[in-house]
C-alpha cells in the first residue's frame, strides 16, 4: 500500500487494518475522495520506530494511507518538503536563519491555504478594460489581419 502526505487530508487513514494496534470501532463518519466515498469503521495507532500516529481512521476500501501533515504538526513536530521527499522533523529542530524562509502560510481548519493576495505585488498588477462596439472590434480585427472565424479551418 502507497502512502500519500497530502496536506489537504484532514485525519490519518488507512485501508489496511494490520497496521493498526489499538483498534477499536467507531461508526461515526464518511470520508469522500473521488467520485464517491467510504464510511469509517474504525480506528486505531500507527506505531513506527520514532512516531507514533494516533487517531488513524479504517477506511476499508481506501488504496492508499493517507497521513495529515496538520495531525504530525500537532504533535509539535516540523514537515518540510523537497524536490525528492517529504522530511518529519523532531520538536527540537531549530530554524537557524529566519532569512531562509521564503513562504509562510498559517493553519486553517487543519489546511495549510495559501492567500495570494498576501505575496503578490499589487503594484505589478494591471487590469486594461475596453469597451467597444461589435462594429469598432470588427474594424480592429480587420486591421491588425485576423482571419475571420468562417475562414479559419
Amino acid at each position: 500500500m502507497t502512502k500519500a502526505w497530502d496536506n489537504g487530508c484532514s485525519r490519518y487513514m488507512t485501508g489496511n487494518i494490520s497496521y493498526l494496534s489499538d483498534y477499536e470501532l467507531f461508526d461515526e463518519g464518511y470520508v469522500s475522495f473521488g467520485q464517491g466515498g467510504c464510511k469509517i469503521t474504525g480506528k486505531g495507532t500507527i506505531k513506527t520506530g520514532k512516531l507514533e500516529f494516533e487517531n488513524v481512521y479504517f477506511v476499508k476500501d481506501l488504496k492508499y494511507n493517507m497521513f495529515s501533515v496538520s495531525q504530525v504538526c500537532d504533535n509539535k513536530n516540523i514537515v518540510m518538503f523537497t524536490d525528492s521527499e517529504c522530511i518529519v522533523l523532531g520538536k527540537d529542530f531549530k530554524l537557524l536563519d529566519d532569512a531562509n524562509i521564503l513562504l509562510r502560510t498559517p493553519r486553517q481548519h487543519n489546511m495549510y491555504s495559501i492567500d495570494l493576495n498576501n505575496i503578490v505585488p499589487h503594484r505589478y498588477l494591471t487590469c486594461l478594460v475596453a469597451k467597444a462596439s461589435t462594429d469598432e472590434c470588427m474594424l480592429w480585427h480587420r486591421r491588425l489581419g485576423s482571419l475571420a472565424k468562417d475562414e479559419c479551418k
